[in-house]
């Protein structure tokens, strides 16, 4: 055995031999990538955390975490990463067409674009406060949900943005109008507000229990769909003035839910969970989608019947009748 000032004075030697192989090995890699090309940076990556989705006529806009936004123009065959002026979460998007859309998320962050997410601009906000879903019926009727009780309402478009009042201290986390003036709105303490007469006032349909009301909406002014905490899921046939549990067939939390066609709907969750009804949520069966297990937030489903989906590590994934899904994206963990 060789004394051990041997070994040390060795030591270095060999860790210097690595480093050139190492090196050697970058080197050869790097001229392989030159010889092909430039080394081209995917518009969507792994450690992507997307929040909401919205899609317009093969347009499709995803936001997520640290002022993530990709967009495709040809229905989600390919990407670009838009650039908007902040590293705030973007929390959710809604456009009305493929030129006009608005983003909302923290610090009561709100962001306007006309030429479809090429450029953005900062609209004046009248609150600090988080702010979890936005919804515009069109270029100028806008309405925004958020922490500690905040609804907020635009009549132009956003020039102008008002908060309406109800003041109580409750997340509310998801909202869906059928036109300026009808819409309901859920939330914390399995929170459901209504409104007639476009969020003058509001009516409580439903409030203090435990659990939160994470989706909601309707299909007309009077068939509805609320989901949440640990799969909770409540429907209602008479535009809420009465709401019946249902069993939705998962014990994990449901983060939102959509009609996905006259009597299809379909809820999405935590832990990749996906649940769908054919029988307008009478009863619910759990989907498996291949290859994933963390959360599904966001969901869109648009006048043609495409359904897109997404949520974390970089997911997006697409549909057309709700329970066969297809990854779209340009990055190796897409699928």
């Amino acid at each position: 055995m060789k004394p051990m000032r041997y070994i040390r004075r060795g030591a270095p030697l060999m860790a210097l031999f690595i480093l050139l192989l190492i090196c050697t090995s970058c080197s050869k890699h790097q001229e392989a990538r030159t010889q092909a090309g430039p080394l081209v940076i995917p518009a969507i990556t792994f450690g992507d955390r997307f929040y909401d989705v919205s899609a317009k006529d093969g347009h499709i806009w995803v936001v997520g975490y640290f002022g993530a936004l990709v967009h495709s123009a040809d229905a989600g065959k390919s990407w670009e990463r838009q650039k908007v002026d902040t590293d705030t979460s973007l929390l959710s998007v809604s456009f009305v067409d493929t030129a006009e859309g608005w983003i909302v998320g923290d610090q009561g962050l709100i962001l306007h674009t006309k030429d479809g997410g090429k450029t953005w601009e900062k609209q004046t906000s009248p609150v600090t406060e988080k702010l979890y879903k936005v919804q515009f019926l069109n270029n100028q009727e806008g309405f925004v949900v958020g922490t500690y009780g905040v609804i907020l309402h635009t009549a132009d478009g956003g020039k102008l943005w008002e908060r309406l009042p109800f003041k109580e201290d409750v997340a509310l986390c998801d909202l869906m109008f059928l036109s300026p003036t009808t819409g309901w709105v859920s939330g914390e303490f399995q929170t459901i507000l209504y409104t007639s007469d476009g969020g003058k006032t509001w009516i409580k349909q439903r409030s203090g229990m435990d659990g939160r009301l994470f989706g909601i909406t309707f299909k007309d002014m009077s068939n509805g769909i609320a989901v949440g905490t640990s799969g909770n899921m409540l429907i209602t046939s008479n535009g809420g003035k009465t709401w019946a549990e249902v069993q939705s067939g998962t014990t994990d939390t449901l983060l939102k839910v959509r009609y996905v066609g006259p009597s299809r709907i379909l809820a999405v969750g935590l832990r990749g969970a996906l649940t769908i009804s054919a029988d307008n949520g009478k009863t619910f069966s759990p989907l498996v989608l291949p290859m994933h297990y963390s959360w599904l937030s966001g969901m869109e489903v648009t006048k043609e019947g495409a359904g897109y989906l997404v949520g974390d590590m970089g997911k997006i994934l697409m549909s057309t009748d709700g329970t066969a899904w297809t990854p779209l994206g340009n990055f190796p963990f897409a699928g």
